[in-house]
């Protein structure tokens, strides 16, 4: 007896499924217009004097302010790349004559540096100066830290 009730639920759950999915299916599907950014069309008396008059009168006074709008927009966002551009290459400019006036700077003091030539002298046949020499690669050499102590 209860197969033969779930039987019965089932086949009425179908049916009225079947019904849904059917109903949607009859009506006619509807397409929404396409819409487009052109001007309104112009009225039939209006076609006659359209030869008199010229091209710019064909697009009404609506359509011709948001085209001076953008155009001024656009104008004032190039005036405003321009004059960043301008400072930034000024900025440039600026850091260019720094470094140049600082690489003039290194050059003639490594000049100097040259000319005085090496103060250190280290002769390596007296004991004193072996000792002096492991002492500055001691101080001169890598720090402890990079040396390799063990290895594994």
């Amino acid at each position: 007896m209860e197969p033969l009730i779930i039987a019965i639920l089932i086949g009425l759950i179908t049916t009225i499924f079947n019904k849904v999915k059917e109903s949607p299916s009859n009506k006619p599907v509807r397409q929404k217009p396409i819409q487009t950014a052109s001007p309104p069309p112009s009225e039939s008396h209006e076609r006659g004097s359209e030869r008199e008059r010229p091209a710019r009168s064909r697009v009404p006074r609506e359509y011709k302010e948001p085209l001076k709008d953008a155009a001024s927009s656009i104008q004032t966002r190039f005036e405003e790349k321009k004059k960043e551009a301008e400072s930034t290459y000024a900025d440039l400019q600026k850091k260019e004559e720094r470094y140049s006036r600082r690489l003039e700077a290194h050059q003639t003091r490594a000049e100097k540096i040259r000319e005085k030539g090496s103060t250190l002298k280290i002769d390596f046949n007296k004991e004193d100066d072996i000792v002096k020499g492991f002492i500055f690669s001691e101080v001169f050499g890598p720090p402890r830290s990079k040396k390799r102590h063990h290895q594994k």
